[in-house]
């Protein structure tokens, strides 16, 4: 009995925290409306939030505090491939004039944990840290196809291949097919597979020992980034940036 109370307790905290994240400032009769919970239960997890500064109340509503960024920077920081990658993306970003990414694999989702940007192109702060499927984007299916495939059938099995636009992969099959194909070739393509009118190419990052830490990618809109651009003059790019994050990894 105390066991589920616990596990209760603690899916509202994050639904609390969810909710603060979505919406920005609440007040304690907000978040009781939506959630449908006491205003007291409400108020005693906000309560709690503050005393650890998770949330912050301002003119009587709460908001997301700094400690959840403390926290995000600091796991960010325990990547390897970040280390390695930080200094290298913004001369990519510079070299090619797009913008240049670096995600990882959590429990099945692909997420960006930096990006820079050069000229007109994508803006990075928007995407940070958003957890996306790893089918329908380059960064995603580079990491995908190098995964053991033990895992990477896991992950296809578990998760149903959301179409995303007109142009993503929703058959398996067709989705482990491509897979062979970016392993034996060693670059990924995303031609507006995750958001219309944009494209991208992407790699893995590998350690010593060909496990995949993560990947880099370069985005812009369809227009600029055409298949042919990608693959005559991104993809040399991507791969030179590719192999110093690599050597940055093994000599660090």
């Amino acid at each position: 009995m105390g066991t589920s109370r616990g596990i209760k307790s603690s899916e509202t905290m994050f639904a609390i925290i969810e909710e603060l994240q979505d919406n920005g400032q609440m007040g304690v009769t907000e978040l009781s409306d939506i959630l449908g919970m006491s205003k007291g239960s409400i108020h005693h997890h906000l309560t709690t939030l503050q005393e650890h500064d998770y949330v912050v109340k301002q003119d009587g509503k709460y908001t997301i505090g700094l400690e959840f960024f403390s926290i995000g920077v600091g796991t960010r920081n325990r990547y390897p491939i970040y280390e390695a990658a930080k200094n290298e993306l913004p001369k990519l970003a510079s070299q090619t004039g797009e913008t240049a990414w670096c995600m990882v694999e959590e429990n099945g989702k692909g997420v960006f944990i930096d990006g820079y940007v050069s000229g007109a192109s994508l803006n990075p702060d928007a995407v940070i840290g958003n957890k996306t499927p790893l089918h329908c984007n380059s960064a995603g299916k580079t990491i995908l196809a190098n995964l053991p495939e033990e895992q990477r059938e896991a992950i296809i099995g578990r998760n149903e291949l959301e179409r995303m636009t007109e142009n993503t992969i929703t058959d398996p099959e067709q989705l482990r097919q491509e897979l062979k194909q970016i392993r034996e070739q060693g670059y990924s393509m995303n031609l507006e597979e995750d958001i219309s009118g944009i494209h991208a190419v992407g790699t893995a990052i590998l350690d010593k020992d060909s496990k995949v830490l993560g990947s880099i990618s370069i985005g812009g809109t369809a227009t600029r980034l055409t298949e042919k651009y990608c693959e005559q003059e991104l993809v040399p790019a991507l791969n030179a940036t590719a192999n110093d994050i690599e050597l940055n990894i093994t000599y660090r």
